[in-house]
């Protein structure tokens, strides 16, 4: 998900050293610490976000809300580092979200302090490649990868903490070769109801299947961090194989694209013979993508080392919504049912779904059952994150991640 700077500044100040407490928001030196919850029975955690955009309510926010919300444990949350040893009595363990820069380094420097001096668990929480060798130049949010700094940071602080979770196993192999630490934990990407929930209609999506016979509607739903959105790198971008069937088939499909859209079909975009729709905020995301009465998702990709380390949110997004998806064949969509390689084939297995009403309805069910094993609040995906606050790797308390580990 890399489409947004990817170290975006915490609230935390720089040059922490001398009285560290006073110089982050929070408690002052000599204040006295917040009283502990009530729930004196539960696990209490903390979370450090990176940012309140998608990468911070999927792998922190949204998980934090349901370990609270399901009484798994006490979970508090924050983007302000607080730099005062006393507030993390009793926590079990802390997870951190993309920290890098040589002033996080500092701090978390601290943090080790502190957690080998009280025994809690330091968990840090990556979900994309943020090494600059490995991301595409197309990726215009590359430039912020790029200072040597970030990098010697970034594995400074990965190597120090006790385990690095990740979203898939082809990133939890690529850290555990980047950064020394062997403890790389996945942890799959996991939806909310309450976001995404009550998406899925089948006697909808039939009806709308009927209505948009003459003229199906296939959606992309993405950010122009997988286009040469300035056309002045010369790369293949996620789309270049997928292109020319594109522009090709303008007039048997109406192409829907949300968030952006490649620079070459901006004619056919600019003609009205493709629809696009601005990116949606995230509380909206899910009644947009509803709303645009779409038949058929695609999720293209070109296969590199930073979309083998993608998770497979697309695929799990239209699953929430009953929609067959056809995505790229490469290792992040294994479990999707529909893939291509060209575009093609993409185009052919379009008509193959589309073409036949008894397929299409079949593949729509097993869309909504696959995305039934897949929401954030079933017992046995909240409870990965919960056993990785509070569980070495290897403790055979953890149950729940042992099943995406194996």
């Amino acid at each position: 998900m890399l489409n947004r700077p990817p170290f975006q500044a915490s609230p935390m100040q720089a040059n922490l050293p001398m009285g560290l407490a006073s110089q982050v928001r929070g408690v002052k030196q000599g204040q006295q610490p917040v009283p502990q919850p009530p729930e004196l029975g539960m696990p209490r955690f903390m979370n450090y976000y990176a940012d309140y955009s998608g990468c911070g309510h999927w792998r922190m926010i949204w998980p934090e809300q349901v370990m609270n919300a399901h009484s798994k444990a006490v979970v508090h949350g924050t983007t302000v580092m607080n730099g005062d040893a006393r507030q993390y009595t009793g926590v079990k363990g802390v997870r951190i979200q993309r920290q890098a820069t040589p002033q996080q380094l500092h701090f978390i420097k601290f943090l080790r302090g502190v957690a080998d001096k009280q025994n809690f668990r330091l968990i840090y929480e990556i979900d994309d490649i943020c090494f600059s060798e490995d991301i595409p130049d197309y990726n215009k949010f590359k430039s912020a990868f790029t200072d040597p700094q970030i990098r010697k940071s970034a594995q400074e602080i990965m190597s120090m903490c006790d385990e690095i979770t990740v979203t898939c196993p082809f990133m939890r192999d690529y850290y555990k070769e980047k950064t020394g630490n062997e403890n790389v934990t996945v942890i799959p990407n996991f939806m909310p109801k309450f976001w995404l929930g009550n998406r899925s209609d089948l006697n909808r999506t039939m009806k709308s299947f009927e209505d948009n016979q003459k003229k199906p509607r296939i959606l992309y739903a993405g950010s122009g961090a997988h286009f040469d959105v300035d056309n002045n790198v010369g790369q293949k971008d996620d789309f270049e194989h997928v292109n020319r069937v594109i522009a090709k088939t303008v007039d048997k499909y109406q192409w829907v694209f949300l968030g952006a859209f490649p620079l070459s079909l901006k004619p056919l975009v600019m003609a009205g013979k493709i629809e696009f729709h601005p990116w949606a905020r995230l509380f909206e995301y899910g009644d947009k993508l509803r709303d645009l009465n779409v038949n058929m998702v695609v999720a293209p990709l070109q296969d590199n080392v930073f979309n083998r380390s993608k998770s497979d949110l697309k695929y799990i997004e239209a699953c929430a919504l009953g929609l067959p998806i056809a995505c790229q064949d490469i290792c992040t969509y294994e479990n999707a049912p529909i893939r291509f390689k060209t575009g093609d084939e993409m185009i052919a297995q379009i008509e193959r779904t589309l073409g036949d009403r008894k397929r299409y309805k079949s593949l729509c069910k097993k869309a909504s059952s696959y995305a039934d094993t897949r929401w954030l609040e079933s017992d046995n995906n909240i409870d990965c994150y919960t056993e990785v606050y509070q569980y070495h790797v290897g403790d055979p308390k953890r149950i729940n991640l042992a099943r995406h580990n194996k």
